[in-house]
Order: structure tokens, then sequence, then C-alpha cells
């Protein structure tokens, strides 16, 4: 059976708080004093900020064979969406949140024990280093997307799966960067209840002998303090929105030895400002939540993506909405999954990703994809962020004046919102010109930095509502 964790002795590091460094030898003390103070309920929503109270209560659960659920988002009514499946769940928390007040509940705090079991370990205690095994097939956490009725669609994530795609990840990151056999630490801008955050921070941590920082910085500053504090070789596993706030802050960055990003495309402009910056490789993942992550790429390299392991990825005709796609399987991945990706598949180990199917935009005729769109839009001089994306009433639209429409959010600096229409006049085809255009002072990015839909719609919503308020009246 696959172990709790992967470090052979109880003095390696295996986390890094804000006060100290967790030897393996804690970690497997703190998991096991909660896992005998926890509740005896089967599911638990786990909402620990601190990466490393995540971590023990994900121990503590799976000592317990106890299964997380990880939604898609965590406000009220979600969890009341959850609680009407999951009965018997209860919420595990380090933070005092109004969200959760009416749910069953355990706050963990540190030290993860009582006081009277807080004592140091002997040295002979020590010597008896034992790390328990779970089950492989223990169900250790529910992974929950957004069907098309809006209804969360739970992916079961076993214990020897994670172990199999946390081993295969750290093959493959060695196989890109020669850390010279030394343990790294990850610095991770994504949360842990976050399936990207999970895996590449807490799960290669533990089940790779490497170690994590309990922190989760979100701004440029903290990324660089958060850095700094940590030892080399370091890895910073982030997003595209985090690096170019980051590289575009301004301020004295410290050195890393490895860039991972994921849930977005990065740019070839910002890849190669980072590996110039800092001399190293930037690695970016591939996956999704049904399948976890099952390839990689180095985009300054080579433009098409590698498989882990034994993973495989297969064309396939007449898929889910109609128009062909492909299928992983094979490894770590339970069961074969359809991806929701365009892929020009080139062996069952190598392919091209050329869009998410939700993505294809069809106007007048003519094909596009918003992420072209979008690589178009945040290519214009002054323009700090933007998104294009397709309405809630474009299929109302489409059936009053024969088209589709798209709108877009921009925020911008030293340019108008004239000026901006014109340059995307010059690089994008008339019919995919957005209407409407919105000039905000930020985009509501959660945070992975991703814009989920709803969010895009109630915000064109309230612009469209303001700005109807504030025309003249026609007489």
């Amino acid at each position: 059976m696959p172990k709790l964790i992967a470090h052979q002795i109880p003095d390696a590091i295996i986390a890094y708080t804000q006060s100290h460094a967790k030897t393996a030898h804690d970690f497997l003390r703190d998991c096991g004093c909660l896992a005998e103070r926890l509740p005896n309920r089967p599911f638990l929503l786990n909402f620990c900020k601190s990466r490393y109270l995540f971590a023990v209560g994900m121990g503590a659960a799976a000592l317990n064979r106890q299964t997380m659920l990880l939604p898609p988002t965590y406000n009220q009514g979600m969890l009341s969406q959850l609680q009407k499946t999951y009965p018997d769940f209860y919420i595990l928390y380090d933070q005092d949140m109004l969200e959760i007040a009416e749910f069953p509940r355990f706050k963990l705090e540190y030290p993860a024990m009582p006081s009277h079991a807080g004592r140091e370990f002997s040295a002979d205690s020590k010597q008896e280093f034992s790390v328990p095994e779970i089950p492989a097939d223990h169900v250790m956490a529910y992974v929950f997307t957004s069907g098309s009725t809006g209804e969360p669609v739970p992916h079961a994530k076993t214990w020897g799966s994670m172990t199999r795609n946390a081993q295969a990840q750290l093959r493959r990151i060695r196989e890109d960067v020669s850390f010279l056999n030394r343990a790294f630490t990850v610095l991770a801008t994504v949360p842990p209840q976050h399936m990207y955050g999970l895996e590449s921070s807490v799960l290669i941590a533990l089940l790779g002998g490497q170690a994590f920082s309990a922190a989760h910085p979100f701004f440029p500053q903290d990324i660089c303090t958060e850095l700094a504090r940590l030892p080399h070789p370091r890895v910073l596993v982030s997003t595209p929105f985090h690096l170019r706030a980051w590289m575009e802050s301004g301020i004295e960055l410290p050195a890393v030895d490895l860039i991972i990003s994921a849930t977005a495309p990065l740019s070839m402009q910002l890849t190669e400002n980072i590996e110039a910056r800092f001399q190293i490789p930037v690695q970016e993942i591939y996956g999704c939540t049904e399948t976890g992550q099952i390839a990689t790429r180095l985009p300054t390299v080579n433009p098409v993506w590698q498989t882990y392991g034994e993973v495989e990825i297969i064309q396939v005709e007449g898929g889910n909405d109609g128009c062909g796609g492909a299928v992983a399987q094979g490894d770590y991945i339970l069961s074969p999954t359809e991806l929701n990706d365009v892929l020009e598949v080139i062996d069952k180990n190598h392919f091209r990703l050329l869009g998410r199917k939700v993505d294809q935009v069809n106007i007048a005729g003519k094909r596009s994809s918003l992420g072209y769109l979008n690589f178009q839009l945040n290519t214009i001089d002054g323009v700090k962020d933007g998104v294009f994306f397709i309405p809630d009433n474009a299929d109302t639209l489409k059936d009053k004046l024969g088209e589709t429409r798209l709108a877009a959010f921009v925020v911008a600096s030293g340019i108008s919102k004239a000026d901006i229409l014109k340059a995307l006049r010059s690089r994008i085809d008339a019919a995919f010109m957005p209407r409407p255009l919105f000039i905000v002072d930020e985009l509501p990015r959660n945070s992975t930095g991703k814009l989920p839909h709803h969010v895009l719609t109630e915000l064109a919503q309230k612009l469209q509502a303001v700005q109807n308020a504030t025309e003249p009246q026609k007489q």
C-alpha cells in the first residue's frame, strides 16, 4: 500500500511555516493527534488557509479513511447544495468565516494536538520512525466541476492515483531541470483546495519526498518575501496572471530555480522574459479536474505537450459535443476521460493544444477562439488585463439579430477605449469585435487567476445597467 508520505527519515523537512520548519516527524505526529479528535463523519470540506494545516487535515482524514470534498467555489449556496448530497459532511477550518457558521465544523489551530500531547517525542521515538500506509483504493477526495446544469459533478481521486500522479510529476521535473538530487521547496500562489494547487504544492511534497511553504501569497511583494525565506532549490508554482503581475511589479525579484505554470496558456513573451531574467526553465502543466495533471511542455523549447508516465491521448470521432475530440486514459487515470479541449494528437504521448471546445467562436461563418482573441487584446500597449466572453444572452441576440455578439472587459492605463477598439480592428476580424467593451479598474479573478463565466455575466449586467441609467433618454 502507498504510504502517507515519501520521506525516509524523521528529520526531513516537509514544510516551512511562518514560525519554523516542520519535519516529517512533526507532520506525522500532528496528523495522528488530529485524527483522534476529528468528528466521526465520512466527508469533510478542508477550508484551511494555511497550506500546512490543510496538509495535516488531509493526512488526518486519510488515517481515518475520510474523504475530502473540494468544490469549485466555497460560497454558502454551494455548501448548502453539497449538504443535500453529503448530509454527513463537516468543515475543517483554521480561520473564522461567516459562510460556514450554519454548518457542522471543526476548527484546527496550531498546535494541531491537545496541550498534553504537545511534548516533543523522545529520541527513541524518532528512531522508531514509521510511516502509516493508506489503502490505494481509498477515495481521498471528490473534486468537483460545474456541469452544464450548474450542479456540481464529483470526480473521485484515490490515494493510489494521487501517489502515482505525484511520482510522475516528480520524474518530469527531474527530467526538465537538475537539482542534483537535492530536495526542493515549493511556494504556490494557488490554494491547496484547487486541483492544481493540491497536486503541485501539497502532494508533490508529501508523496514526492519534497517540502512546501505553508504560505499562500497573492501580491508580488508577498511572493518575493516568501521566496526569500526558502532555501534553494526553490520552485514557484503559479499562474499566468500572477506571473505577469510579479514580473511587471518593478520590485527586486529573488532568485528561483524553476517556475511551473498552469490554469491558462502562458504567452511566449512572458515566458521568454522569465527565462531571460532568471536563466531557468519555465514548465507548463496541462490537465483538468477530471484527470488531474497529465502532461507538460517547456514552451520555449517545444510547443508539443508530452504526457506523464503511461498516460495516453487517443483521438476520437464524435465527442460529447459532436465535433470529435480526444480521450485521456491509462496509468493513474481511473477511467478513459474525454477532454474538453481541441487537441491535435501527434501520437499517444504527444499532442498540440489548439484551444478549449467551449472557447470556439463561429460568427457569420468565420471561426476563432476566445484564447486567440484574448491574446490579441492583451498584447495592445496600455492594456494591463483583458478578456473576451460570450454573454449569457448571446443565443437571444443571435435569434433577434442573426448573429452572436462578443463582449470584453479591459483594464487599461494611458490608452482610451477608442484607441483599444482601433488597435483591435487592425488585429482581428470585424465579426469578433466586442460589443460592448467595458473599461474596468480590475477583473474579478479568483484565487487561481481564472474568470468564472457567471461572474463576468453579473459584472456585465451591472455595468450595462449603470450605462443605461446614465444615458440620456430618447424623446
